[in-house]
Order: structure tokens, then C-alpha cells, then sequence
């Protein structure tokens, strides 16, 4: 797909917690967001 979505919930964050995720494709491109819970 050349637009993934993706989607999950975390239990036990909290307003001002950090969260990253990094993957990498079958191709081999690779990424990393991190946000922070509001």
C-alpha cells in the first residue's frame, strides 16, 4: 500500500507521557514519530 494506516491504543498513559514508534518496510525505508499524550 502506498498509504498505510495505521492504528493501536496504549493503556496506562498519561497527559504529558511520550510515545515513539519506528518501523521499516519491505522495502527498506524506515521511519520514527514520536508525539506526547495531551
Amino acid at each position: 500500500s502506498r498509504n498505510p494506516v495505521l492504528g493501536f491504543k496504549i493503556k496506562g498513559a498519561k497527559a504529558g507521557d511520550k510515545i515513539s514508534v519506528s518501523w521499516k518496510d519491505n522495502k527498506g525505508d524506515s521511519r520514527s514519530d514520536e508525539t506526547t499524550v495531551a
